[in-house]
């Protein structure tokens, strides 16, 4: 059986509606987005700004690296997500996809893109499954957080909201805490997914 498709489709869910996925962050900010957002721009044009950050590190293996990629190009393109993306008062979201490992080490695989419908969601797909498969060293969730929010900075399509979708297998082991991240990203509006990519079996050595 195939896990990636209900994998991808976990967090790009999330993303849409809104929903924590594993509990590194389950805000309520509406109020506190909502007046952010009004200072900043009174007319969003999209309806969300959702960021891909997916993790490369030597703890994943080929496999769940195939998985997390997989997963997320067929959840892009598939009939629930395109269905959801009706539903918003904009009909399209911004999207960038970046793959993270160590604190500095971090690539941009598509800068923002926005996707409206069934081309653009293609479009997006295929430059995913298309990158050439990399592995790093090390673990920092917080360097994915903080890049994250700089992406954020730099869109220039604003959102009504902002999200940042993680997945990963292992704990946060270099860099800043994860919470200091964690709680800078929530302080600002932003909600944060997160997805432990755990498909083989547990041993002694597993972290």
């Amino acid at each position: 059986m195939r896990w990636y498709v209900s994998i991808g489709a976990v967090l790009v869910a999330g993303a849409m509606a809104g929903g924590d996925v594993a509990g590194i962050a389950a805000p309520n900010p509406a109020s506190q987005f909502g007046l952010q957002l009004a200072a900043k721009e009174s007319h969003p044009s999209v309806d969300v700004e959702l960021v891909l950050a997916v993790d490369v590190s030597y703890s994943m293996d080929l496999d769940e690296l195939a998985l997390q990629r997989e997963g997320y190009a067929h959840a892009i393109i598939s009939k629930e997500f395109l269905q959801a993306l009706k539903t918003g008062p904009n009909g399209k979201i911004a999207v960038t996809y970046f793959e993270w490992a160590a604190s500095s080490d971090q690539k941009i695989i598509i800068p923002w893109r926005v996707i409206d419908g069934p081309e653009t969601a293609d479009a997006v797909a295929a430059e995913i499954l298309k990158t050439p498969i990399r592995r790093a060293s090390r673990t920092s969730i917080s360097g994915a957080i903080n890049f994250g929010m700089a992406l954020i900075d730099e869109n220039p399509h604003r959102g009504i909201r902002r999200v940042i979708d993680i997945s990963g297998d292992g704990p946060n082991n270099n860099g800043s805490p994860v919470t200091r991240a964690r709680d800078a990203a929530v302080e600002k509006g932003v909600i944060i997914n997160g997805l432990p990519i755990m498909v083989k079996e547990l041993s002694y050595s597993t972290m």
